[in-house]
């Protein structure tokens, strides 16, 4: 009787170990969890949108040895994290170099050539443009201000750009636009008198995206303009040879 007892214990528990293994095999396989990307703090991220949004000289934003100096040497990976968060307000960090501002110098360490901004992500409405205090027709000569200097290589004297102003916004607007464009900081003037790019459009300015809409603008048609003058004078009713004579 204890041999039958034995021998069924011990088919009971071969049984069991058999049931938890298929238990086990059915089960789902789980990968382990996945490590976050590291994020920063708060206070690292304040620092950062502090430094990129108030103006403290005659340029806004921070080079890269103050954020270095300010938030740490992981400040582009901080900056990384403050572009994703300004993504629902429609703005971005942008990275310009900033050697056509008169700021570096050979000597200096590689990554303190560059120069942070926050800008505008995507476009103003031509209702916003007129809130933010340009009129449209000051937009329309700075876009072709820019598209003469790109198209002459990066650099324009003076004079030409102000004839080509002057054709586009009146020649008594000429000097008042001009100044208004380097005083801006969209336009540079050297010694020469030569004009280059500044470093506002850098930083705010998709200089493709302007150039490919200058390119398939349509310039206007004189000659289609003269068929609807003289159409025009052909529709005046002329005085008849009685009516001259009187």
């Amino acid at each position: 009787m204890e041999e039958v007892q034995t021998q069924r214990e011990s088919e009971q528990e071969t049984s069991d170990e058999s049931a938890q293994s298929d238990q086990d095999d059915n089960q789902p396989i789980v990968s382990p969890p996945t490590q976050p990307e590291p994020s920063y703090p708060s206070e690292r991220l304040k620092r950062a949108a502090h430094m990129l949004f108030f103006k403290r000289g005659r340029v806004p934003g921070a080079k890269a040895w103050e954020l270095k100096a300010g938030i740490g040497k992981s400040y582009e990976k901080v900056l990384d994290q403050l572009d994703e968060e300004l993504k629902e307000l429609d703005l971005q960090v942008k990275k310009v170099e900033a050697g056509g501002i008169g700021e570096y110098s050979p000597e200096d360490d590689e990554a303190d050539k560059f120069r942070y901004f926050v800008r505008l992500r995507g476009t103003l409405t031509p209702k916003e443009a007129r809130m933010s205090g340009w009129r449209i027709d000051n937009l329309a000569a700075l876009a072709a201000a820019l598209s003469l200097v790109v198209s002459k290589q990066g650099k324009v004297e003076r004079k030409e750009l102000e004839i080509m102003i002057a054709e586009k916004a009146g020649r008594w607007r000429t000097l008042t636009l001009t100044d208004t464009f380097l005083r801006t900081g969209y336009l540079e003037e050297d010694e020469t008198g030569m004009i280059s790019l500044g470093w506002r459009t850098k930083a705010e300015v998709d200089l493709p995206s302007l150039m490919m809409l200058v390119a398939e603008a349509k310039p206007q048609d004189d000659d289609a303009e003269a068929p609807a003058t003289s159409s025009m004078e052909e529709s005046v009713p002329q005085p008849s040879e009685e009516q001259s004579t009187e």
